[in-house]
């Protein structure tokens, strides 16, 4: 493995998955893209990141229904996880704080706005 800050993005929607990955392997993060839970806790496991970023609003589980159960879980407890939807800021910051997240970002400030939000979390937590 590199030594670029890795990451798991989960979100149920293949055309924002695939700018977002795009965006933000040219920001320099190693981004493995899952589009469902099976996926996503494949490359949890398999891919060990330093962050995860969960969209809110999927069919299987919400990113907060996931953010809680990662926060249950050893492996995961203390990995940071932003929270990305296109959900009101204050609903955004309410699920954040309610479920243990790190942080969350509107999508629609931009795929830049994550990117420059994990840039931060990086300095802040990780690296």
């Amino acid at each position: 493995m590199s030594d670029k800050p890795r990451l798991v993005l989960i979100d149920d929607s293949e055309i924002i998955l695939a700018t977002m990955k795009h965006v933000l392997t040219e920001a320099g993060f190693e981004v493995r893209a899952a589009s469902n839970l099976r996926q996503f806790l494949n490359a949890v496991l398999d891919y060990k990141p330093h962050m995860i970023v969960t969209d809110l609003y999927m069919p299987e589980m919400s990113g907060g229904e996931l953010c809680t159960w990662l926060r249950g879980n050893v492996p995961t407890a203390r990995t940071p996880i932003i929270i990305c939807s296109s959900a009101p800021d204050a609903e955004l910051a309410e699920v954040a704080n309610r479920v243990g997240a790190d942080g969350y970002v509107s999508k629609q400030a931009g795929p830049e706005a994550l990117s420059a939000r994990l840039h931060a979390l990086c300095e802040e937590i990780i690296f």
